[in-house]
């Protein structure tokens, strides 16, 4: 193959653009590389659309004039970059490259490459564009954000972070800080600890320490997210992060914690007081319950003594009522304060739904209340405190009975549901609650019932000491209500409190020792 050869495939199938011009600026061939670089078919078309005017295909028309005017002074162009555009309309950027040659006697040409760099420039742009937006986030950003040495000096730093320590400018901050351990930190081991921790994890979020202001040394609180920067060889090389004045909060934590202690003083004396003057109310009480009782017993005979029987019979229930509002006012404490504990065992529902409805037979009899029990065959056994299970469905069923007015009805109802639960609902045929007023039946001291049924004692304790005893044993209380069609409370134990039912000849003996009330 001959030289000339040679240098013709060499034109024809490298990837660079290849261009020869006369002194003038008219195009006098180009390859095809360059041809298809510039969105034309061939290098033949290139040629019959641009000979004469190559000017037009730069994006800035006055570019083509000032490259040929560099070669006519320095004979030749490096690296020169210029932006296209094709014939479509879609633009591109180059890198030119051209020098001067003799081309006989007394003409020269220019000889020149094109490279295609629209990807390193598209990718320098976005580059230089998420470095304007970085640094407008640093500089602009709400919290303190910072570039230190290993060693504690200030590298970097923006206007909040200034803000944050009393000056105008980061500026001013930079150049007064020379080591942010001593002159920073209100305990200078914090940055040790700093160090240590981001040593190890790489990076700490929510650091909180107390420093000092730098220009005014006014203390202060700060939280600190930040990260160590190494480099390629992973040796560290800089700390950044940010930083939030979080004084206020502070204070706000500090006042929080100090009406705590406040409560907890405050709720511990009413306990003490409480169980105090429950003590010394009992002891009358049981003395007032015992002898009126006697008195009642001694006289139910006589006719002599009818009056005194009935005023004893009045005694004996006005002191049992209050001796209940008190067992009723300590226990409500207790599980305010948290300090109730349940005792759990293996506690048979079916026996304690039993029990409670024989202990309000009497009274629902006298208001001709009926009362029936649905008790569900595979009703499961379940683990809990016999006496707080016995104290929520007496509760319950002492409002039902309450609240229904003669001639009405009660339902209780026990079963396992399909996903394990125990569920026991109580329902009646009462005067019901008004659905604003069902959320209100839970809290302390409420009766919103008292004005229809005047006449019914109680302290409104009742359903908020049941919703708390339930939650101890992890369940919880609904109530579905109408007013004038009645009321239904559904309480469910979750499947966890389930245990399989003992046998028949197990069941009694669990029946007795864990029932108290019938010993």
């Amino acid at each position: 193959m001959n030289p000339q050869d040679f240098h013709r495939i060499v034109f024809e199938s490298v990837d660079i653009g290849i261009y020869m011009t006369a002194h003038d600026g008219q195009l006098l061939t180009v390859n095809n590389a360059l041809a298809h670089m510039m969105g034309f078919k061939s290098a033949e078309h290139m040629l019959a659309e641009v000979a004469q005017n190559a000017a037009h295909l730069y994006a800035d028309p006055l570019q083509r004039g000032r490259l040929l005017q560099q070669v006519s002074r320095t004979g030749h162009l490096t690296n020169e970059v210029s932006e296209m555009v094709r014939p479509d309309g879609s633009r591109l950027w180059i890198s030119e490259s051209a020098s001067m040659h003799a081309a006989g006697t007394d003409m020269a040409v220019l000889i020149g490459t094109v490279i295609d760099i629209t990807a390193l420039v598209q990718s320098q742009q976005a580059l230089r564009t998420a470095e304007e937006r970085y640094r407008s986030l640093f500089e602009n950003a709400l919290d303190g954000t910072y570039i230190t040495s290993l060693t504690g000096r200030m590298i970097g730093a923006n206007l909040a972070l200034a803000k944050i320590n009393g000056y105008d400018t980061p500026e001013e901050l930079i150049h007064a800080v020379n080591d942010i351990a001593v002159e920073w930190y209100v305990d200078p081991q914090r940055r040790a600890e700093f160090a240590a921790i981001v040593e190890r994890d790489g990076s700490v979020r929510n650091f909180e320490s107390e420093i000092y202001r730098h220009k005014t040394r006014e203390r202060i609180w700060i939280s600190e997210n930040a990260r160590l920067v190494r480099d390629a060889q992973g040796k560290p090389q800089h700390y950044e992060g940010t930083v939030e004045d979080i004084t206020e909060r502070k204070g706000f934590e500090r006042q929080l914690m100090l009406a705590r202690r406040e409560a907890e003083t405050s709720n511990r004396a009413k306990t003490e007081f409480l169980a105090s003057m429950s003590h010394e109310l009992r002891t009358p009480l049981n003395a007032i319950m015992g002898f009126s009782e006697l008195i009642t017993l001694m006289t139910r005979d006589t006719k002599e003594n009818g009056r005194v029987n009935e005023y004893a019979s009045d005694i004996h229930s006005s002191a049992h009522i209050l001796f209940r509002l008190i067992e009723e006012i300590l226990d409500y404490s207790k599980l305010e304060s948290g300090k109730a504990q349940i005792d759990e065992n293996e506690v048979n529902l079916g026996d304690i739904v039993t029990q409670c409805t024989t202990m309000v037979e009497t009274r629902a009899r006298k208001g001709d209340i009926g009362i029936s029990v649905d008790l569900a065959p595979d009703l499961p056994l379940i683990r809990g405190d016999y006496r707080r299970i016995l104290q929520i469905v007496l509760n319950l069923l002492t409002n039902a009975v309450k609240f229904t007015p003669p001639g009405g009805s009660i339902t209780v109802k026990a079963a396992q549901e399909l996903d394990g639960a125990t569920c026991l609902t109580v329902a009646d045929t009462g005067i019901g609650i008004p659905a604003k007023d069902i959320e209100r039946v839970f809290e302390p001291f409420v009766q919103v019932n008292r004005s229809a049924f005047h006449q019914q004692e109680g302290t409104g304790l009742g359903l908020a000491i049941c919703r708390n005893l339930i939650e101890l044993h992890q369940g919880r209380i609904d109530i579905f209500s109408r007013p004038g069609q009645g009321t239904e409370v559904r309480v469910t134990l979750p499947a966890a409190r389930a245990i399989p039912k003992a046998p028949p000849s197990d069941r009694s003996a669990i029946s007795s020792r864990n029932a108290p009330f019938n010993r």
